[in-house]
This record gives C-alpha cells, structure tokens and sequence, in this order.
C-alpha cells in the first residue's frame, strides 16, 4: 500500500504493518553515509566471522582456509602471505571495498521493500564471488558445510550492512 504525502515522499507499509518513507532519489552519498556505510561493514564482518569461521572450526567441518587464502592476494603485489595479512585484507574488504560498493549499487537492487534486505541481496552475488575462490579440495561433507555456512555468513554480512545503513542514513538512492 503506497500513498503520496505533501513533502512528495512515499509512505509505504511494509509485510510486518512498519510504516517506511521512501525518498527517491535524494539520499546523497556523503561522509556521514560513507561513515555509517563502513561502521555496517564492520559490524557485518564481525557478525560473520562466527558463522564463516567458528562453527565450521568447533564441527570440524572444515578449516579457515578462506583466511588465509586472502593473503594469497598479497602475492600479486609481491609480498608474503601471512595469517596477520590475510586477515586484514579480509577485513579492509568487509569494512571498506564491499560497503562502499553496496552504497553504490544498492539503490539498483530488489527488493523495493524493505530497503535493508538489499544488502541481503548484495551479499548474495558477493557469494557467488567467494565460493569459486575459496572452494574447498575435500569431500561432500566439507563442500556442502562449506557452501551452507558461507551463504549464511554472507548474508548476516549483508543484513547487518543493509539494516545499519538503513536505520542510520537509509539507502541512498540515485537517479539514473
């Protein structure tokens, strides 16, 4: 249900009755948004970890390789791959790279509503990033742990980055 209010915002009802306002187009990305972008990318990253790292380590379903895959990166640049390395990396990407780019791209993303489940969304074709990158050299077991906790990894990421943003700032919207 949509409906016009005399300032030309959009009052739209949500599936759990929440009132939202859409502002179309006039959410501008400055340094406050950019701020709150990377404090949701940290939250994000850190919310993550336990569910990409922790519970697969505790099951013994696979290991951290992903973490240390990232510094493999660093060879590229000519430096060496350390542990310390790739997770910085990792988080730099989680905290600065991906929330920059979902400020970008997250106005062109579905749903329309509610807003925050766009980083849900971002997350998603982020993961079918990671999976190639990252896949694991092991059973079915390890593969199918694998793909179940990076998926869901991924959009607790993506949640937390949509809904801080959201909360704080909103999306930002662009006109194209």
């Amino acid at each position: 249900m949509k409906s016009d209010t005399m300032s030309g915002e959009i009052q739209e009802r949500d599936s759990v009755g929440v009132d939202e306002t859409l502002e179309p187009f006039d959410i501008p990305i400055t340094r406050h948004v950019v701020s709150v972008a990377m404090l949701g990318g940290l939250a994000g990253t850190v919310l993550m970890m336990p569910i990409l790292v922790g519970i697969p380590e505790l099951l013994g379903l696979f290991t951290t390789t992903p973490i240390t895959q990232f510094a493999g990166f660093a060879q590229f640049f000519g430096l060496e791959p350390t542990l310390a390395l790739g997770i910085f990396l990792f988080g730099f990407g989680g905290t600065v790279v991906l929330p920059l780019t979902f400020l970008v791209l997250g106005a062109f993303l579905p749903p329309e509503s509610p807003r925050y489940l766009r980083g849900a969304t971002f997350a998603t074709f982020f993961w079918t990033g990671f999976v190639p990158a990252f896949w694991p050299d092991a059973g079915i077991l390890t593969i199918a742990s694998f793909l179940v906790f990076s998926l869901l990894a991924h959009w607790v990421y993506g949640l937390t980055l949509g809904v801080v943003i959201h909360r704080v700032t909103g999306v930002p919207q662009h006109q194209v």
